[in-house]
């Protein structure tokens, strides 16, 4: 009788051994693995910082995000690179170092080649004169001279 029993245990875990290794190569199976990424395929990125550094030699523009500028980034721009500045096209020229832009760049071989760049509209430029205000309602120009009284 003990035999019995020892043999009907020892079919019983042959049992559950198989259909747990069944269950877990299935699960497997069914798991996405992600192969991955091969070397020569660029790496897209996004980032929104404020331009620190301009070197039109090199092509190249220098962000800085985060708190307290932290974070930075060297992007090339290229040929290939859109850039808008108040919603027309730009050049590298067109950018000021403390305007604000959002930029959308792919790394690659250790460069961050930037594809789009896009100034914020409203942001004050280091180098440009603050916008010119409107005279206040029903006043007039005076000239940069103090209104004077009559009397």
């Amino acid at each position: 009788m003990m035999r019995f029993a020892s043999s009907r245990i020892a079919c019983w875990g042959i049992v559950l051994a198989l259909t747990v290794g069944m269950s877990a190569e299935s699960a497997m199976a069914q798991a996405q693995v992600l192969p991955p990424r091969p070397a020569d395929q660029p790496m897209p990125g996004t980032l929104e910082g404020s331009v620190t550094k301009i070197d039109p030699a090199a092509g190249t523009v220098q962000v800085f995000w985060g708190p307290s500028g932290v974070f930075g980034r060297t992007l090339e721009v290229t040929g290939d690179t859109k850039i808008q500045v108040e919603g027309r096209q730009g050049t590298l020229a067109d950018i000021r170092e403390g305007a604000k832009i959002q930029a959308s760049y792919e790394s690659f071989e250790g460069k961050d080649v930037a594809k789009q760049i896009e100034v914020i509209a409203g942001e004050a430029r280091a180098g440009e004169p603050p916008a010119k205000s409107l005279p206040a309602e029903g006043g007039e120009k005076t000239g940069g001279q103090p209104p004077t009284k009559t009397q």
